[in-house]
């Protein structure tokens, strides 16, 4: 999970100067499988998008109580709220991880869910380019 790190602090993606085109979508991956597998191991926490507003990296992922979010639906916990997604409540306790989401994590980490997501990239011609046969 080449992000998970920049993922759980404000200064990650240099300090949010440096966010990549597919930041947003691979948050969304990481926080629905390892939920699905925490789930599975009966982990008493789940991981949620949080977008931090303000300075610094907006892409967090932080760990809530599972009963907190027990009637939010997963797609809800894993786009933020810029996206309409679950608004982590501000006081709501920060949790740690138990051994079962920690044996999550790594058994995501195993699996390489980056290959889970694809970022196309195209150049636009300007309506005023000189050189349009350049870039077709």
């Amino acid at each position: 999970m080449k992000y998970w790190d920049d993922f759980q602090t404000k200064w990650g993606f240099g300090d949010g100067d440096a966010m990549p085109p597919d930041a947003w979508a691979c948050r969304a991956v990481y926080i629905r499988e390892i939920n699905r597998l925490a789930r599975k191991k009966r982990s008493k926490v789940r991981l949620a998008a949080f977008d931090r507003p303000g300075m610094h990296n907006c892409y967090l992922i932080v760990t809530v109580p599972a009963r907190a979010v027990a009637k939010v639906p997963l797609q809800k916990l894993c786009c933020g709220q810029w996206k309409k997604g679950w608004d982590c409540p501000a006081d709501l306790p920060d949790q740690d991880n138990d051994d079962a989401m920690l044996a999550a994590i790594q058994e995501a980490f195993e699996a390489n869910l980056d290959n889970l997501v694809e970022t196309k990239v195209r150049i636009r011609v300007a309506k005023n380019a000189h050189n349009r046969k350049a870039f077709t």
